[in-house]
């Protein structure tokens, strides 16, 4: 019986540029909170969108998330509220990333409702608007530039 490998995420000066959004998905069936992250286009010299998503594949494989086109995987407890203050816990030893959440994506995580993690390979501006943001996730899930998982809070 073998284990899968557990991959390094990568370093905090690529975690630095990954942003967070939450949201509620609600239907008749349940409620998910949802967790989106992604990284902004290339800002810098040393920057490409090709290693941009290097980057976000592995910080999505230290997630252990799954392909956008197969059931999302349970990842394990990767969400923890502290005084009142969601962050994820991204596989680093030393660091984890604050969620910026509205307290009622913050009650419902702590209710013990699940948290559908998106990472995004394809990097996304930081002024993007609702509909661009939108647009962007169908087109990475469509494209398979897309990796998602489901946690729940500790």
């Amino acid at each position: 019986m073998t284990t899968p490998d557990i991959m390094a995420p990568p370093g905090p000066g690529f975690v630095c540029g990954i942003h967070l959004a939450t949201g509620i998905h609600t239907t008749e069936a349940y409620t998910l909170a949802q967790l989106l992250a992604y990284h902004v286009p290339p800002r810098l010299a040393h920057e490409s969108a090709e290693r941009i998503g290097e980057g976000m594949r592995s910080f999505a494989d230290a997630l252990r998330l799954g392909p956008s086109d197969e059931h999302p995987p349970h990842i394990g407890h990767r969400i923890r509220i502290r005084r009142g203050k969601p962050f994820l816990d991204y596989g680093d030893d030393t660091y984890r990333l604050c969620v910026p959440a509205a307290s009622s994506w913050a009650h419902l995580v702590a209710a013990g409702k699940p948290v559908r993690i998106l990472v995004l390979l394809d990097p996304l501006d930081a002024g993007a608007t609702q509909a661009e943001i939108d647009a962007h996730v169908r087109g990475c899930f469509e494209r398979g530039a897309m990796r998602w998982g489901t946690t729940y809070h500790v």
